[in-house]
């Protein structure tokens, strides 16, 4: 399943697969003057083959490696003799196949198969705008987010989602999570286009607020654990429920990931 909105420069493509007519996760792609950034999962390959054929993508820019964001970029260099811009940490991890065993990655999003990839610069341009290209890592290594000056925009791949995360994926960094938030918050974008979650508009507000989350849950997280309480127990008191998604991920997404990512990357410093 495709939806476009229309974001006057800006077209957003929200997709997912379904399973008795209901989407099992939304992602999404943007096309803006002629560059599409990212290319949506596997498993819609036939849905962005048609979506892509109909539209005038001169270029490709990738976010991160992750299979919904990296799915077709084989089908758009066969196709449309487009090879995919991706971060250096990027460009290896895209030329093999994903080796991923989790069974809820497969079900929502496919596995991705090799695709070339160039090396993605500082900066980026179409005919129209020239975007800054901000390495951003903490839920990947090679995560980027791209910035037009001149409009405020800022295409932000995965690293807002939400402004209260209630589970965090066992691979992921917080704190550089929280480095790359600081960083792209002293932009000061106007406007946020997020992957899964299409504009949000106030975008600086917004990541300021998940910035900030993220510092007290770090607190309260320290202070627990210098009460002596295990990772469990400090998992069960912090807010929000992960019981769906740390069943329906095997444990990938959870709130003790929280944990884990806060002590574990502390300690290393």
């Amino acid at each position: 399943m495709i939806s476009s909105f229309d974001y006057g420069d800006v077209r957003y493509f929200r997709m997912a697969r379904t399973v008795v007519g209901r989407a099992i996760y939304w992602t999404g792609v943007y096309l803006v003057d002629g560059l599409l950034v990212d290319s949506g999962p596997p498993n819609l390959a036939h849905d962005v083959r048609r979506l892509v054929s109909n539209l005038a993508v001169r270029q490709c820019v990738t976010t991160h490696h992750h299979e919904d964001h990296s799915g077709n970029h084989g089908l758009l260099a066969a196709e449309l003799r487009i090879t995919p811009l991706a971060h250096a940490n990027g460009v290896s991890r895209l030329a093999v196949a994903d080796t991923h065993p989790q069974l809820y990655r497969r079900v929502a999003w496919g596995a991705r198969a090799p695709a070339p990839a160039a090396l993605l610069g500082e900066g980026l341009e179409t005919s129209r705008f020239r975007f800054r290209v901000i390495h951003t890592p903490g839920h990947a290594t090679d995560h980027v987010a791209l910035f037009e000056p001149e409009r405020g925009w800022l295409f932000s791949g995965d690293l807002y989602l939400a402004p209260r995360l209630r589970y965090l994926r066992a691979d992921e960094d917080v704190y550089a999570m929280m480095d790359s938030l600081r960083r792209v918050l002293a932009l000061e974008p106007q406007v946020l286009f997020c992957q899964h979650r299409g504009r949000v508009e106030q975008g600086a507000a917004r990541l300021r607020d998940k910035l900030d989350f993220l510092v007290e849950l770090g607190e309260r997280i320290h202070e627990l654990h210098g009460r002596g309480w295990s990772d469990a127990a400090i998992a069960r008191a912090l807010p929000g429920s992960d019981l769906l998604w740390r069943v329906w991920t095997g444990g990938d997404f959870s709130k003790r990931n929280f944990v884990r990512a806060f002590l574990r990357t502390a300690n290393a410093r």
